[in-house]
């Protein structure tokens, strides 16, 4: 039999082919029937490296201020001592400047942010029982055009959902930040793995990567390897850019809203800030989320509140979304406003918020190998 399999070398291939589907269908069948087993399985392998991936996602958004800071450290040195200081010294001591760097954050934030973020969650939660009646009395001053609108019953099932919502998101919220300040041991102590990891992926990061290096040339084809390291050169280049201008955008926009609201005496400034920041990251859809709360929020104090913070709000919406935001994704991502406004736009049709969020590293990766495609063609004179 086997010698009529290697005389014939059409049926061997038959053969060969029907056995691997086999194989796979067995595979695939044995899979299924321990799902259950092997969803555990696999979560808890994710629960054991959980503290690299963080690690390694830490020393990923820190390292270019790393490779910033240490380059200013070795013209400094240059300057004043007329030599470079040693890689390691350097290195060692750059690192020390980012964790003190890290260490001031989280301490101006523990200490000048986060408890006026408590403070305006506990005055919301204390004046939640009122919203439905603020909403009658501002029913009732807008006068009979908007009660023949809008019936009573639909004004009662609006503000419960609305106080619904609020109420629990207000104590989700608060929750988890004295839970976070209540357990700072114990959260230290589950993150000082982390931060060691942190310490060595930024510290080691040349011997590591010519490690996975190492590997990957024993692995992988000379060509494979090629494309793998410039694909991941690439994604560097186009998520590393993306996640700092994302970053920066989320900054300027959770400041300059708390900016806007404090200036108007707004009572949840800080909270609305903080929500306009962290839902920036959704292009569009995050400053109008920041809007439409502080246009909520504001009225726990009074109608024209409200409505300035709506209108004030709107217009920074505006600004961040159509100047702003396209400035520096395009320049951070190498894309021109216009391809960042239209790469949003197609984004967000097909997948969503995660489309509008994905749809501006993807558009910039593929205008990255479309240019070096046309350069290629161009140089074999093929257009």
């Amino acid at each position: 039999m086997f010698e009529s399999l290697k005389k014939n070398k059409q049926l061997f291939m038959t053969c060969l082919s029907v056995f691997l589907v086999g194989v796979s269908l067995i595979f695939v069948y044995y899979t299924l029937e321990n799902i259950g087993f092997i969803t555990n399985e696999i979560h808890t392998f994710l629960l054991l490296i959980r503290p690299v991936i963080i690690a390694f996602g830490i020393a990923y958004v820190l390292n270019r201020p790393m490779i910033y800071i240490e380059d200013q450290l070795q013209r400094l040195s240059q300057r004043l001592m007329k030599k470079r200081l040693p890689s390691g010294f350097s290195r060692g001591m750059t690192i020390l400047i980012l964790f003190f760097l890290v260490v001031g954050f989280i301490y101006v934030l523990f200490n000048s942010v986060i408890p006026p973020i408590i403070k305006n969650l506990r005055l919301l939660l204390d004046t939640l029982p009122n919203f439905q009646q603020s909403i009658n009395y501002y029913i009732d001053e807008l006068g009979p055009y908007v009660q023949s609108t809008v019936t009573q019953q639909q004004i009662d099932q609006m503000s419960n959902f609305v106080t619904n919502v609020l109420g629990s998101i207000g104590s989700y919220m608060l929750q988890l930040g004295t839970g976070v300040i209540t357990n700072v041991t114990g959260f230290a102590i589950s993150t000082l793995t982390t931060i060691i990891l942190s310490i060595y992926f930024l510290k080691d990061k040349e011997i590591l990567i010519r490690s996975v290096d190492k590997g990957a040339q024993s692995l992988l084809p000379a060509n494979s390897l090629v494309r793998v390291k410039q694909l991941l050169h690439d994604l560097d280049i186009v998520f590393g850019g993306f996640l700092i201008a994302q970053l920066i955008a989320a900054i300027l926009a959770g400041v300059f809203s708390t900016m806007i609201l404090v200036l108007i005496d707004h009572p949840f400034a800080i909270l609305v800030g903080l929500v306009t920041g962290v839902a920036n990251v959704i292009p569009y859809i995050g400053p109008i989320l920041g809007a439409l709360l502080g246009c909520v929020l504001g009225l726990f104090s009074s109608l024209n509140l409200a409505i300035v913070s709506l209108v004030l709000l709107t217009i920074y919406q505006q600004l961040d979304a159509n100047v702003i935001q396209p400035k520096l994704l395009s320049n951070s991502v190498g894309l021109n406003p216009v391809w960042v406004l239209i790469a949003i736009l197609i984004g967000g049709h097909y997948l969503g918020m995660v489309g509008m969020i994905v749809s501006i590293p993807s558009a910039a990766l593929a205008q990255i190998y479309l240019t070096r495609r046309y350069h290629r063609l161009k140089n074999q004179q093929k257009i």
